[in-house]
């Protein structure tokens, strides 16, 4: 799974990694070390007339017919092994693919009852893409002024390798090929499962302080090795 991230990138690698062409005017981006569900995040998405664009989104996926906004804290992980035929995600995953953009993600490993955080990033500290799907609600009680929710997902997979000794899934994490696959309005369900087994980037991991489990830490020496 994926229950808490970060993403310290500067403004300009943001750019650079994922050829950001537009920026929303709303988009914060300073460095976030303990990203949670139901917080807001930055997501990348493909304009047709614009190119990429780097917004936000709640993270939690509200479907367009959910009753109501709480539903999203229980969904901010998809499985991908069901993604394409789950209703609270199966028309995101169809229209509405975007990347999350991490500097890495966290952890925990149970150990003889004990419970170890890790920090988990590229073995060159190249930037993360996790497959996400995102998605727009509002309250239709409230008519057609109400505003819009915007809202994300991040895709999951079994975990890989030597991170099945840490927890037994993972974020789906794209290389620069099978992002472009992941946001192409019209990639074909094969392309896109393809997409999701490729090999991922080359990981390393180091256990980190507790602290990272109270989301109210903030500050880079959640990500330092202890």
């Amino acid at each position: 799974m994926c229950g808490r991230y970060a993403n310290f990138m500067t403004e300009q690698e943001l750019i650079d990694a994922f050829e950001i062409a537009v920026i929303a005017d709303d988009a914060r981006l300073a460095p976030r070390y303990n990203i949670a569900p139901t917080q807001e995040a930055a997501i990348v998405v493909a304009r047709r007339d614009e190119g990429r664009s780097l917004e936000l989104a709640r993270w939690g996926l509200v479907p367009s017919w959910a009753k109501d906004p709480s539903v999203g804290s229980r969904m901010f992980n998809a499985r991908g092994e069901t993604v394409a035929e789950k209703p609270s995600f199966r028309a995101a995953f169809a229209k509405r693919r975007c990347l999350v953009p991490a500097s890495g993600y966290y952890e925990w490993k149970t150990e003889d009852g004990v419970k170890t955080p890790y920090f988990i990033h590229t073995a060159d500290d190249a930037p993360l893409a996790f497959a996400g799907l995102f998605e727009f609600w509002r309250d239709k009680a409230k008519g057609d002024d109400a505003p819009w929710l915007a809202s994300c997902s991040i895709v999951t997979t079994a975990a890989r390798g030597e991170m099945a000794r840490i927890h037994d899934r993972q974020p789906v994490m794209l290389r620069r090929e099978e992002a472009d696959v992941w946001l192409d309005a019209d990639s074909a369900n094969d392309d896109l499962f393809a997409a999701m087994a490729a090999p991922e980037p080359e990981l390393a991991w180091h256990a980190v302080g507790r602290d990272v489990g109270n989301v109210r830490n903030q500050g880079a020496e959640l990500v330092e090795p202890v």
